[in-house]
């Protein structure tokens, strides 16, 4: 198991070890990433035979080597990282077919490819505006990416009728709703912007639409938008009435609101969220 501690923006990765690496998680992590032995330690900068030693070890050692392998397993962007660094030190049709392989592994998650597209939408933006409002958008990163996740999911239930994606909102102690994101972050600057083709072109407008207006506030308007929808949706911090949000809920807590406001079109979503983060930063959540 892998996790992530995050300061701020900054990053500071925890490898936490279950147990000591075993020879069929060394296996395991040959076949899911298409990678022969050689190979996978040419690119981890090892000996050739390093691999094959581990796998042939009676008791494989708790080292620096294993917990690397360790990672592996449990981070395929990390593994990304590694291949497309280290491409020129393997045969091109060994990184090809790696590099399939490792794509393959976030194709079936709807929320990180939306985290993707989220992204792309975000450096598209950046790109137009002045030094200041790319400065107030890199102050907050990850705050911003699960906005944006959030506000998208909700108007998608609302003008699509369904989920763009399974997970639930589920706000941990920092207060982010999703923990894929939070723990997937660094890794979005390793996968391909091909992934996001996967979703439909309504999705990409809302998913846009949603980043369009967030990208005009900073990271004190978020914080406190994101506590109230916290509030919202699960109570105080000290009376929390739930603390996992099905999707049929979240549809419902705001459908109400969407009916008074005649949130019907894409277009609405914009006059919506403005006045949303206006009345919430009049009012802050306690």
């Amino acid at each position: 198991m892998t996790t992530v501690r995050i300061y701020g923006d900054a990053f500071d990765w925890e490898v936490v070890m279950g147990n000591v690496l075993t020879k069929e998680e060394i296996l395991k992590i040959l076949d899911q990433y298409k990678i022969g032995r050689k190979p996978l330690a040419k690119l981890l900068g090892w000996g050739e035979t390093t691999v094959m030693q581990y796998i042939n070890c009676e008791n494989i050692p708790d080292n620096e080597y294993t917990k690397k392998l360790k990672r592996l397993l449990d981070d395929p962007g990390y593994y990304r990282e590694l291949l497309v660094e280290g491409k020129d030190n393997i045969t091109p049709i060994a990184y090809r077919k790696s590099l399939e392989a490792v794509d393959t592994c976030f194709k079936e998650s709807k929320i990180l490819i939306c985290a993707l597209w989220a992204r792309e939408c975000m450096n598209e933006k950046m790109a137009e505006v002045g030094r200041q409002e790319i400065r107030c958008a890199c102050e907050s990163g990850l705050l911003r990416l699960e906005t944006v996740l959030l506000w998208s999911q909700i108007f998608s239930l609302r003008l699509l009728g369904y989920p763009l994606f399974e997970d639930d909102f589920q706000p941990g102690k920092n207060g982010l709703p999703f923990k894929v994101p939070e723990e997937n972050y660094i890794k979005l600057v390793t996968l391909p912007t091909s992934l996001a083709d996967s979703l439909s072109p309504e999705a990409k407008a809302i998913i846009s639409k949603v980043n369009e207006v967030i990208m005009w506030y900073g990271p004190t308007a978020l914080a406190t938008l994101m506590k109230a929808e916290n509030y919202r949706l699960c109570g105080s911090p000290g009376a929390r009435r739930r603390r996992v949000v099905k999707t049929d809920t979240l549809k419902r807590a705001y459908g109400e609101a969407f009916d008074q406001t005649g949130v019907k079109r894409l277009k609405d979503i914009e006059t919506y969220l403005q006045k949303r983060i206006a009345f919430v930063k009049k009012n802050p959540p306690q």
